[in-house]
């Protein structure tokens, strides 16, 4: 545990005096003769700013305590977060749901006491009786970030897709948590299997082999004995397949890898076969792609939207049966099912014209055509999302329209950092900007709150994670791409460099791998050429 002072105070009423003094780094050891103190008289309240976003709780010295000494702490990942009141059940504002962050404490005289475990950049602390006389020593973070060495490397001469690459390896680093990958550090910490994915790429570029991501899949395995489906949909199942293929590229381990090779199997005869149809179509019980393409308007079924849907979850059907086909081949199984299932679905052609993050699957299955290149590129970022941005900025990007996903990419993730954001969203649209305020400012009359007054789906306004795991899909965008370091094969034994600059003239980047690190340097001549020089263990043999 690491313990941090607030770099700002944002707000405060009542009387106060010395509030400054919880600014101040000291010695945290409570003593009999305090001098610098912060003293609250009756009624009051301030808000604190951490600076960024924290896991975590907060320490409270106390030195004294007289009348009533209650207190309510509000942690917010907002300014207006810290402000609103509980507003559970069907109708979300600020919540307590999975991690308390609104809730009532005592103090006493001569403490030190730590409260919270959540996702926070504010707190706000107000103290609840005329009668209340609080003498605060200090009020710190207690920060429980995890701390291993970030080896994964991107630099460019652009300072924004600088920041991003930085504040979405941040928000991955803040979700490992308790040998897992939590998705959002204030919200539910289950392991959810198809959002691990962006999540499970982003800790391979940054750190090299992560033990979260076999974690992850080990637990979900056990949790879930066949023929139920990995977090109860089956779609998280193919995910499961897909994490353990990106487990197995970094890895390399047959040996280590075998014990999965039946649950790969059983998903494939007893998921997947019974809900592929003989004409191609697929169709489970629950057809799930993500948030945004299964719900609009509250609605559970359009009748434009369904086929879409349906296509996605063809496409991802498709992708998973050829990860688990390698999977089998590389241990010499029988992978006649995966060949008959795969066949059939070839079948089937599909349009899309509504959703990117449909046309970006499409384009990894293979499928790529007129309508899906149409729908990834119209309205520039409108339409990206957190969680699939890997999977959109590649298809954008398979078409050659390099500077257009990287454009796309930076308004969409800029428009988060713009309103002040320290880590990236669980979702996010452009149309939010609109007569908003920044999330580090007091919430004004007339002003929309970026937080509060936004959101969708399950995560409608103050229940919306302002960090979240999947978001960082642009960390292996910007390795594999831009950078140009694909991995061939399994056990990265080699590496295919082969940079598209995207608009930028000169990147750096450096990969980890089980033999060392990987580093490369482009630079943009000023004849178009682009000059690279790339350093290697001897292990690793590079392709260019």
């Amino acid at each position: 545990m690491e313990y941090t002072n607030a770099l700002k105070l944002i707000h405060h009423e009542g009387q106060i005096d010395n509030v400054e003094a919880l600014l101040r780094k000291k010695t945290l050891q409570i003593g009999l003769s305090e001098k610098d103190v912060c003293t609250i008289k009756g009624k009051a309240c301030f808000i604190l700013d951490f600076g960024k976003e924290l896991s975590g709780g907060a320490r409270i010295l106390t030195f004294r305590a007289r009348g009533n000494k209650t207190v309510r702490l509000r942690f917010g990942e907002s300014v207006g977060e810290t402000c609103a009141e509980l507003k559970n059940g069907e109708d979300y504002g600020a919540t307590n749901d999975h991690s308390l962050r609104d809730f009532c404490v005592e103090l006493q005289d001569y403490s030190d006491m730590t409260f919270g475990q959540t996702g926070y950049r504010f707190l706000r602390i107000d103290t609840l009786s005329d009668d209340t006389v609080l003498t605060l020593k200090s009020v710190v973070a207690a920060v429980d970030t995890d701390t291993r060495e970030e080896i994964g490397v991107f630099e460019c001469d652009d300072s924004l897709v600088n920041e991003i690459w930085h504040t979405a390896a941040y928000t991955l680093r803040l979700c490992l948590q308790n040998g897992f990958i939590w998705d959002g550090i204030k919200r539910d910490r289950l392991v959810w299997i198809g959002d691990l994915y962006p999540e499970a790429l982003a800790g391979h570029y940054l750190f090299g082999e992560i033990p979260e991501t076999v974690n992850c899949l080990d637990f979900s395995k056990e949790q879930t004995p066949l023929p139920n489906s990995i977090n109860n949909i089956p779609t998280y199942s193919l995910w499961w397949i897909l994490c353990l293929q990106e487990a197995y590229r970094v890895s390399g381990d047959k040996n280590k890898f075998t014990q999965y090779l039946d649950y790969v199997k059983g998903i494939v005869e007893q998921i997947v076969a019974p809900c592929v149809a003989e004409d191609g179509k697929v169709c489970y019980s629950f057809n799930f792609i993500d948030w945004p393409s299964c719900y609009i308007d509250g609605e559970t079924d359009t009748e434009k939207k369904a086929p879409e849907r349906l296509a996605g979850v063809a496409y991802l059907t498709k992708i998973a049966l050829r990860a688990a086909k390698e999977i089998l081949a590389e241990y010499q199984q029988d992978c006649s099912l995966c060949d008959e299932l795969l066949a059939r679905i070839e079948k089937q052609n599909y349009e899309i014209h509504i959703y990117k993050q449909i046309a970006a699957l499409g384009v990894w299955a293979g499928n790529a055509n007129t309508s899906i290149k149409e729908t990834l590129l119209q309205n520039g970022a409108k339409g990206l999302s957190t969680f699939q941005s890997y999977f959109i900025l590649t298809a954008v990007a398979g078409f050659e329209a390099y500077e257009e996903a990287l454009s796309m990419m930076k308004e969409y993730y800029g428009g988060m950092l713009s309103v002040g954001a320290t880590t990236f969203w669980e979702d996010f649209d452009l149309e939010w900007l609109k007569g908003s305020g920044r999330l580090d400012e007091m919430p004004k009359e007339g002003v929309k709150d970026i937080h509060g007054d936004f959101g969708k789906f399950c995560y409608t306004s103050f229940r919306h994670s302002f960090c979240h795991g999947w978001s960082a899909g642009v960390v292996p965008y910007l390795m594999e791409t831009v950078a140009g370091i694909k991995t061939v094969g399994a056990g990265m034994r080699r590496i295919e460099i082969k940079p598209h600059l995207s608009g930028l003239k000169h990147v750096k980047a450096s990969l980890p791998t089980p033999y060392g690190v990987v580093s490369v340097e482009h630079t943009l001549q000023d004849n178009g050429e682009i000059k690279t020089s790339v350093s290697a263990p001897k292990e690793i043999e590079i392709i260019s």
